[in-house]
């Protein structure tokens, strides 16, 4: 599968990183790497990769699509990468792959792969607005799980492609993707909505929506998941690093194991 990811310039490290280990642990597919605010001469850092790597600027469609806090470069480099590839895997740009990435495939459901949060405090009534509810028409999704938008992967099948183009659609939507992270209770403090999430706010929604749930597997989450975020809201959560093929975060913490 190829590998799709997105950065600005305070991530260009993180970036290389993923690209390497991604590379050294695949079958050495495609790249596509989108980026925003980020000076161009400091692009070269990917001609190592030669024509592995695709760089392609995210453009300014949406007054916030270069706003960091908002995360509508992600939802368009995922559009714009499903234009482009068969199947792919999206993975956020500070994420590491640590061990062997060729088996990725075998893991879809029916066509695809994304990551159930499995705890009530983790389901989308707590982590989406009022507004957003509204607008997917998906209030029936109040009461099932955020999904890890940070990893996911698809194979470009007509039923993906309608989901993908969906989201894409919904991001354009300026009450659907806002406000942006860091905004507390924005439906005010007597409603559930704690934050909003965003790109996995829509994300979580439309898989209600198209009936595309994949609840949560210790398997693919030994995997693939987000265990950072388990161990926070499970104190007894134990995750299997020996398992482990996408290890999150990586690059945000300062573990950049590849330039080292």
């Amino acid at each position: 599968m190829d590998l799709c990811s997105v950065f600005s310039e305070n991530y260009l490290l993180s970036a290389v990183n993923l690209v390497k280990s991604y590379i050294f642990h695949s079958y050495n597919k495609k790249v596509y790497l989108y980026y925003f605010n980020c000076n161009k001469d400091k692009l070269s850092i990917f001609n190592q990769f030669g024509n592995n790597v695709e760089l392609i600027e995210v453009p300014k469609e949406t007054e916030y699509a270069h706003n960091a806090k908002a995360f509508y470069y992600k939802i368009f480099a995922i559009y714009d990468c499903s234009k482009k590839s068969d199947s792919f895997i999206y993975s956020d740009i500070t994420n590491c792959f640590i061990s062997d990435a060729t088996n990725v495939h075998l893991d879809l459901l029916d066509n695809c792969l994304f990551l159930a949060y499995p705890y009530e405090k983790l389901t989308n009534k707590y982590w989406t607005t009022k507004e957003c509810f509204k607008i997917i028409d998906s209030q029936a999704a109040e009461i099932m799980p955020q999904y890890w938008a940070a990893f996911q992967a698809y194979k470009m099948t007509d039923e993906n492609r309608k989901f993908i183009d969906e989201m894409y659609r919904l991001g354009k939507i300026k009450s659907c993707l806002l406000p942006e992270v860091g905004v507390r209770y924005p439906d005010g403090k007597e409603s559930y909505c704690i934050e909003h999430r965003q790109d996995q706010s829509i994300l979580s929604l439309l898989i209600n929506k198209f009936d595309k749930h994949q609840f949560y597997d210790i398997v693919r989450t030994n995997k693939y998941g987000d265990w950072q975020t388990l161990v926070d809201f499970d104190k007894s959560y134990k995750h299997d690093l020996t398992k482990t093929v996408l290890s999150p975060r990586e690059s945000k913490f300062g573990n950049y194991r590849f330039l080292k």
